[in-house]
């Protein structure tokens, strides 16, 4: 009989690990606006947040987790709203395959810019004084500031923007391209490229102090330390959530990445920079854009395809009670199978003991 003693020692001992190897999941209350047509992309400014709704083609603006205004967004063919940047007193919404616009923030459209080439999924934000947008069906990035324009060639497809404020840098990703450009933004140089493991690029983020998170088509989190280019975690994940849709962003309550998983999920991830995957959070259909408020601390997902944006507060601020969760499902079939082995065993054990 000591070789069934032995065996269930070892099954024990599996289980033990297993049981310990589990990440929580918060359980979050999460909220919801229910806001209407498509929201795609926002941007936190000046104490409010503006959301472009795509399908409707507006621009609602969300002040206390209302809707407290909407603005109609001009037409152009072929073209749809897509992403929004802001700054310098300005709002900027940039279409999928159309212009860039400038609006004030009571919607007011004070300007137009065409980019050549912008494609489907260009990339827009604002860094030191610049509007900048990837020509996502080229292989240029512009730097717009008041009527002067500089244009720097990278490689094909870029789609994809990060800011490092502590060196006036912005990287670049691309759409089937392992290479990552940056960009000084104060000479418009290339003075930094590297590669990632993976083979494109759908959104990156910058974390503070000399850290750039990449997120791939390959289902991977890449974390590079911009020191020396060394990758010092990857996330990996099986539910191909990661697209082009996707947004990664810098929550500094947590000092987490935040990123949606915008492909047939209803999810948004929290990563640290060693590649740990936290906490999963269920929000709305197809989560697109991703926005962190400073001033409440809260995040704030555009869930496409349920017509609303889900709310909650940062897990960094608010104490949140924990518990094991679906995404670690298949920890649990191999606890069950454990289990279940265990059962038999014991039964097996029993008939012996009875002979």
């Amino acid at each position: 009989m000591g070789r069934y003693v032995r065996l269930v020692i070892i099954l024990v001992l599996t289980m033990i690990l297993l049981l310990s190897s589990l990440t929580p999941v918060v359980s979050q209350t999460v909220s919801a606006i229910n806001i209407g047509g498509n929201p795609s992309y926002g941007i936190y400014y000046d104490g409010k947040m503006y959301v472009v709704l795509q399908g409707a083609s507006k621009l609602a603006v969300v002040q206390d987790n209302s809707v407290v205004s909407t603005y109609n967004l001009p037409s152009y063919s072929g073209a749809v709203p897509f992403r929004i940047a802001a700054g310098g007193g300005l709002l900027y919404v940039v279409y999928q395959k159309g212009p860039v616009i400038r609006l004030t923030p009571n919607g007011q459209e004070v300007g137009v810019v065409n980019i050549s080439h912008i494609g489907k999924y260009p990339a827009v934000c604002y860094a030191d004084g610049y509007l900048i947008v990837t020509a996502s069906y080229g292989n240029t990035v512009w730097f717009i500031k008041n009527l002067s324009t500089e244009k720097v060639n990278v490689m094909p497809g870029p789609q994809a923007l990060a800011y490092d404020n502590y060196t006036n840098v912005v990287y670049v990703g691309a759409y089937q391209s392992n290479l990552i450009y940056g960009i000084s933004l104060s000479n418009f140089k290339i003075v930094d490229n590297f590669t990632i493991n993976d083979t494109t690029v759908d959104a990156i983020a910058f974390v503070p102090p000399d850290i750039l998170a990449i997120a791939t088509y390959e289902q991977q989190v890449e974390f590079v330390n911009l020191t020396d280019h060394k990758i010092i975690g990857v996330a990996t994940f099986i539910s191909g959530g990661i697209n082009g849709y996707s947004q990664m962003i810098y929550d500094p309550a947590d000092h987490y990445v935040v990123l949606s998983l915008a492909h047939n999920g209803d999810e948004v991830a929290f990563i640290n920079y060693s590649g740990d995957v936290k906490y999963l959070i269920t929000v709305g259909q197809s989560p697109n854009g991703v926005v962190y408020d400073p001033q409440n601390h809260y995040v704030y997902v555009m869930d496409y395809g349920s017509n609303q944006v889900s709310y909650f507060p940062s897990l960094g601020v608010t104490p949140s009670s924990v518990n094991t969760g679906v995404s670690f499902t298949f920890y649990y079939i191999i606890i069950g199978v454990v289990v279940a082995i265990l059962v038999v065993i014991g039964v097996v054990l029993w008939l012996r003991s009875r002979n």
